[in-house]
């Protein structure tokens, strides 16, 4: 099992996105950017539904969805 990206990792990342974002548009703007494997992966985990912030997002990341 691995462990979630360390969440200073992920939020560079999160302040390229303009909410409310889909699920499937956060994984678009992170291939996009270019960001790295973990945090790629984490991203494609979190639950397919629309999230409201950047803290909904960083908290499914922490979760390890």
């Amino acid at each position: 099992m691995t462990h979630p990206p360390d969440p200073d990792r992920v939020q560079p990342f999160l302040k390229e996105v303009h909410y409310p974002v889909s699920k499937a548009e956060l994984v678009h703007i992170a291939e996009e950017q270019g960001v790295d494997s973990e945090v790629l992966r984490a991203v494609r985990l979190v639950p397919d539904r629309t999230y409201e912030t950047d803290e909904e997002v960083r908290d499914e990341v922490a979760f390890g969805s």
